[in-house]
């Protein structure tokens, strides 16, 4: 399978290598999931989660930031351990990795930004962050759509007038409303894109580190620090 070699390769039941670092990969900025903080250390919602699974599970965890698409790619090369990253779980997804248990509900409501008079989304042309559930979307619906690596490319492309809207997850993040403000944009259309929830990702076999991971997982959801931290990140 394509992650032996990495952590799967290199556990015993349920001891890992203590030589042996868990790489776990993200998409910062995606706040309040992950982001940068000024000195550029990726923090977050999922930032002090992951920190509490490795350290219950005692586990060596060293972050990356890469861009969304590379993620569910990586985790299935062995190239990361655990991707996570306000990754929502749907069944094209789980065709492709295993999921732990879900850690945070989503707003299925997805919006498209633009300048106000543009066109609907089955008439325009969309830019959209690659490897996201709004490309699967969109290429579903057979839209028009345009892919870009990160999410300012995307905003960026809207504002130079390259394409007529933007998807995604941005009704929820205060921290885009002031730069779709000041660029004259809004929030025009809505469509549901469901999912079953926020969860991490490890390679499709993986079961191992999967189980080390639910462990954790249930525990910080038993004894309330779940709780704790969405309240800090969402509230």
């Amino acid at each position: 399978m394509p992650c032996v070699g990495t952590v799967a390769g290199l556990m015993t039941g349920l001891v890992l290598a203590a030589s042996e670092p868990v790489k776990i990969a993200t998409d910062a900025p995606f706040p309040a999931y992950t982001y940068l903080a000024d000195d550029g250390t990726i923090t977050g919602f999922e930032r002090d989660l992951m920190d509490e699974v490795c350290a219950r599970a005692v586990l060596d965890c060293r972050w990356t930031d890469v861009t969304f698409d590379q993620l569910i790619p990586g985790v299935m090369a062995g190239d990361y351990d655990v991707v996570l990253g306000g990754m929502a779980v749907t069944a094209e997804r789980r065709e492709l990795v295993d999921f732990t248990e879900v850690y945070h509900g989503t707003d299925p409501d997805e919006w498209y930004i633009g300048r106000p008079g543009a066109p609907e989304p089955a008439a325009a042309l969309t830019a959209v962050q690659s490897g996201t559930m709004q490309e699967a979307h969109l290429r579903a619906m057979g839209y028009r759509h345009v892919t870009f690596s990160t999410e300012p490319e995307v905003l960026a492309a809207l504002v130079a007038g390259k394409v007529d809207l933007a998807l995604g997850p941005f009704e929820t993040r205060a921290d885009i409303r002031d730069y779709i403000t000041r660029n004259g944009l809004d929030y025009l259309y809505s469509e549901t894109i469901p999912d079953e929830g926020v969860a991490m990702a490890v390679c499709k076999g993986n079961g191992t580190l999967l189980a080390m991971l639910n462990t954790a997982l249930d525990g910080i959801r038993d004894d309330g620090t779940l709780a704790s931290l969405e309240n800090r990140w969402f509230e």
